[in-house]
This record gives C-alpha cells, sequence and structure tokens, in this order.
C-alpha cells in the first residue's frame, strides 16, 4: 500500500485513495468516513480504526506545509490494522504448545506480545484518524496556489504574500490552530471569528459526536511535546505532566514548558485548548521532526517520524483509559 512510503510527496488525492483501499482491506475494523468539506470543497476523512466502545483522536495536516504527519498517520493505521489480523492468525488460531513454543524466543516474543497489545487496544477503542484536517493548505503548500479550485480563494491567499510551500493556513487563509473557541483565543480583525471555517466545525463536531478520553493533535516541527494549560486546574495540568513525561521516555522528546504555551506575541484558539477546556480530558500537541528542517518537509522523514509515534498512540490509550 505505501510502496514508496519515504520517497515522494503524497497529494491529497493520492492520501484518500490510499485509505479508501485500505478501509476495502480491513473493512472488518476500519471505516473511511467523510467529516466535512474543506472551503474548495475537499473531503475532509477520518479513518475509524477499531471496534473499541472508547474513543480517542489522532489528528494532523492542521497546518499545510507540515506534510509528514498526515502521511505518517495513514500508515499508522495500515500498520496497526496488520498487526490486528496478524494477532488474529497466528493467536487466536495457533494451538497452545506452538504459541509456547513461540514464546521462547525472545524476539517472537517480542512481536507477539506487541501484536497482542495492538489488538487489545483496538478491541479496547476505535481510534479517530483525522490525518489530514487542513487539504486545502496541504495542497497549497505542495503544489502552489494553483491548487485551489476557487479562483476567489486563490485570489486571497495569494494577496498574503507568502510563499505557497511555507503556507501554514487554509484555503481562506485563516490559521486553523488559531480558529477554536478557547479562553485565550483573541480577536485579531473585525471579520475574525472563532469557529469560523469548516476545518474548524469538522473536528468540533467530532469531539463532540464520539466524547474522546484523550486527543493527540501531530504537528511538525520541534521534536516537542506541549502539555500545560493555563486556563486549567493544577490537577488536570498534573495529569498532563504525568502522561507527556512517560511520552517523552518513548520517543526521547522535550516537554514545553509552561511559560511556551503560547508565543510570544501569538494568541490561544489552537485544538488542544478548545479540548482541554470543553472536555476536560488528556490533549497534546506533539512536533515531529527537527526544529531546522526546512520547508518543504523532504519525505525521508517519514520514517523516523513513524518509527518515533507508532508507539506512542499505544501507550497513550494505556494511559487515559
Amino acid at each position: 500500500m505505501f510502496d514508496d512510503f519515504d520517497k515522494s510527496f503524497y497529494t491529497y488525492d493520492k492520501l484518500v485513495s490510499v485509505s479508501k483501499e485500505l478501509e476495502k482491506q480491513y473493512g472488518d475494523i476500519l471505516k473511511c468516513v467523510t467529516i466535512g468539506k474543506s472551503h474548495d470543497n475537499r473531503d475532509i476523512i477520518l479513518l475509524k480504526l477499531g471496534l473499541g466502545q472508547n474513543h480517542m483522536v489522532c489528528s494532523a495536516g492542521v497546518h499545510g506545509r507540515e506534510s509528514i504527519n498526515p502521511v505518517v498517520l495513514v500508515k499508522i493505521v495500515e500498520y496497526y490494522a496488520m498487526l490486528y489480523r496478524s494477532h488474529e492468525a497466528s493467536f487466536k488460531k495457533s494451538k497452545s504448545h506452538e504459541i509456547s513454543k513461540l514464546y521462547k524466543s525472545r524476539k517472537k516474543y517480542g512481536q507477539i506480545l506487541f501484536r497482542r497489545c495492538v489488538y487489545e487496544l483496538l478491541n479496547t477503542y476505535t481510534i479517530l484518524f483525522i490525518p489530514l484536517v487542513n487539504p486545502d493548505g496541504y495542497m497549497i503548500a505542495l503544489e502552489g496556489f494553483d491548487a485551489i479550485i476557487d479562483t476567489y480563494l486563490r485570489d486571497v491567499c495569494k494577496k498574503e504574500n507568502i510563499s505557497y510551500n511555507a503556507w501554514k493556513f487554509n484555503g481562506r487563509a485563516v490559521d486553523i490552530n488559531r480558529n477554536f473557541p478557547s479562553k485565550l483565543w483573541v480577536k485579531k480583525n473585525d471579520l475574525d471569528e472563532a469557529a469560523s471555517e469548516n476545518e474548524t466545525k469538522a473536528l468540533i463536531h467530532v469531539f463532540n459526536q464520539f466524547k474522546p478520553l484523550g486527543y493527540i493533535d501531530f504537528h511538525s516541527r520541534g521534536e516537542s511535546i506541549y502539555f500545560y494549560r493555563s486556563t486549567m486546574p493544577v490537577e488536570y495540568n498534573n495529569r498532563q505532566l504525568s502522561i507527556a513525561n512517560r511520552l517523552a521516555d518513548i520517543i526521547d522528546y522535550v516537554l514545553m514548558e509552561p511559560e511556551e504555551e503560547i508565543d510570544i506575541g501569538d494568541s490561544g484558539g489552537n485544538t488542544v485548548h478548545y479540548f482541554s477546556e470543553n472536555f476536560n480530558k488528556p490533549a497534546f500537541t506533539i512536533e515531529t521532526v527537527e526544529e531546522d528542517a526546512d520547508f518543504p518537509l523532504d519525505p525521508d522523514y517519514r520514517q523516523k517520524v513513524f518509527d518515533e509515534i507508532k508507539l506512542i498512540i499505544l501507550e497513550f490509550g494505556s494511559l487515559i483509559i
């Protein structure tokens, strides 16, 4: 499914195509649905992986130029689905004495144990993967402003005088990660309105529909974890810190200091602010890729990021149940 995973750019259409092929292959545990439309009329897709009654959300691609994580999340969906099937085949159908022989090998034991953990995870949770929240911005960052079909929107974006491969915004030149209604949201101009964007509304709808036990929003760059919420009580932030420390142990990312929750001169209104304040559940922004990486991000980063964060989602599920 991902023969060229670390070699080429993935367009929006290619990413959606791969997602739908995965649904065909793993339809017993995977559903691909549309949760909304971008302003340039692209589907915002949700991959529902698992059979559990509990939910958690993993998103990526909120900022257009952050092109590594959307592909990596879809790859993780494939990886978890494959491990789930593998466990069923090797564990549920094997005779007990055959399983015992496998456990005598440390390497095979590790493989079996990991498959079993993923199997149990996907029977406990349905993981809601939104790999590309901002498809319009993603395509601008990959191909330029001509990727926007609507001529009015295209002109709006061009007037920002920002290089296309550094484009963070959506197809209306709005930063989605400053568009969520929260206590730290700041109105930036007379036309600015919280939750004005289709992409914002789609993610909020998912939160409200499924009431997830936790949320991770993957961004790039910095190899870091944002956990602190100044608007939340001490008890909440203590739990956040405990979970963040465990996640940092797995991937060796740094924890951002509380005073760095928002950059100087910036505002709130990001995805995790909204989720924390409205659901009082764990929520983290995880920044993949090294801080000095240039845009457009090199596809070579995908394999490293995949190897790092594939374990985080599994561990996160065990910490929030």
